[in-house]
């Protein structure tokens, strides 16, 4: 009976051991390393956030309802198109924001700081329900705001990827001392598509958000 091989792209079998000489850890680096560098930076804004709700007044919190949601009587009491409009908006500033960050060559740390102040708004709105809201104000953020939440941030984190990796070839032909032998216009487009897809998944994103504000907000109280 023939044995059936399994390999991983990029790993190597050594001829005396059988082993990959580039290991498990070095190939997931190389291959995802920066797209977790974009969670543990969103991650690290949501503790952040967490803390700084802790620790803030109401009306604060309240005036940072345009880019996160802190407001809840006021999304509460609007309609179905507003309050899609203002869930759109809010994800919309920070994919526009990276993806405009991708075409500049010293746009790879800005994009950090973008996802890093998501997390950080993501944080904000947990650690504000879960502190003014108690018991409900977990249940409303577990039921409400995080699935739509968590399907921007994986949109988000999936385009950053593409955004710094974009970015870096940038710089690099800036840096160069060779001019490129290739165009650019097959990247750009590339580029343009995946903020395409993202956007559409930004655009369903608020969509779940909208039609769970509608359906289930008001079952909570405050």
């Amino acid at each position: 009976m023939k044995g059936i091989v399994l390999s991983f792209p990029g790993l190597d079998r050594s001829k005396t051991s059988g082993r990959p000489r580039l290991s498990y850890f070095k190939y997931y680096i190389k291959r995802y390393g920066v797209r977790t560098a974009f969670v543990l930076a969103l991650l690290t804004g949501l503790a952040l956030g967490a803390v700084y709700a802790a620790d803030s007044d109401i009306e604060m919190l309240k005036s940072l309802d345009f880019l996160f949601t802190t407001n809840l009587e006021a999304r509460m009491s609007n309609g179905f198109m507003n309050t899609f409009c203002a869930c759109f908006a809010s994800d919309f500033v920070f994919l526009f924001a990276v993806f405009l960050l991708g075409f500049a060559p010293w746009g790879v740390p800005f994009a950090f700081a973008a996802a890093l102040f998501k997390g950080f708004g993501t944080g904000i709105t947990a650690g504000y329900l879960c502190v003014f809201g108690s018991l409900s104000g977990a249940g409303f953020y577990l039921l409400v705001l995080l699935p739509g939440t968590f399907l921007f941030c994986a949109a988000l984190v999936m385009f950053s990827d593409h955004a710094f990796c974009f970015s870096k070839r940038l710089f690099l032909l800036l840096a160069g001392k060779h001019t490129p032998a290739q165009s650019m216009r097959p990247s750009v487009i590339a580029y343009c598509s995946h903020f395409l897809s993202a956007l559409i998944a930004t655009f369903f994103a608020a969509v779940l958000d909208t039609a769970l504000w509608t359906f289930f907000a008001g079952a909570f109280n405050f």
